[in-house]
C-alpha cells in the first residue's frame, strides 16, 4: 500500500451541503476500497493564483490516505466527471505505508506536544548568548578603530 495526498478545489459558491456531499462521496470511495484515510482537512475558501473556470476563489480540501494505484485512478476519474470539482492534484507521499507505524507516529507526536506545552518558554543556550555578546563586542571594537 502506498500513501497519497490529494488536494481538491471545489466551486466557491457551492452550498455547504453540496460540498459535504462531494467530500463524503470521495471518502466513501476511498473506504470502499479497503484503504485508510489518514487525515481529511478542509482548508476553506482561498484566492486562486489564476482563474479556473472564470472563478478567482475556490474551496480547498486535502485528503491524506493509503491505497493502491487503482484507487488513485478511480478517484481522479470520479473527480474529473464531477462538475463541482474545479481542480485536483494527487501526489505520492510514501512508497510503503505501514498502518502500525502510523499509530506509533501519532502517539509520539501527541507525547511531544504534551512535553512542549508543559515545558518553560524557550530560553537561549549559554553558547548562543555568548556568541551574540562576542559579535556585539567585535562590532563595537571595529567601530572604535574606524
Amino acid at each position: 500500500m502506498k500513501r497519497y495526498e490529494t488536494i481538491i478545489i471545489t466551486l466557491p459558491d457551492l452550498a455547504p451541503e453540496d460540498r459535504d456531499d462531494v467530500f463524503e462521496k470521495l471518502k466513501a470511495l476511498i473506504l470502499k476500497e479497503g484503504t485508510t484515510i489518514i487525515k481529511f482537512d478542509e482548508w476553506g475558501l482561498k484566492n486562486l493564483a489564476y482563474e479556473i473556470r472564470k472563478q478567482a476563489r475556490g474551496h480547498y480540501a486535502c485528503v491524506d490516505y493509503a491505497g493502491g494505484r487503482g484507487l488513485v485512478k478511480e478517484l481522479e476519474r470520479i473527480m474529473s466527471i464531477d462538475d463541482r470539482i474545479m481542480k485536483y492534484m494527487t501526489v505520492l507521499i510514501d512508497n510503503e505505508f505501514d498502518p502500525a507505524s502510523m499509530e506509533e507516529d501519532t502517539k509520539s507526536d501527541s507525547a511531544e506536544e504534551e512535553v512542549k506545552s508543559d515545558s518553560a518558554p524557550d530560553v537561549p543556550d549559554d553558547s548562543e548568548v555568548s556568541e551574540k555578546e562576542e559579535s556585539a563586542s567585535i562590532d563595537a571594537n571595529s567601530e572604535e578603530g574606524a
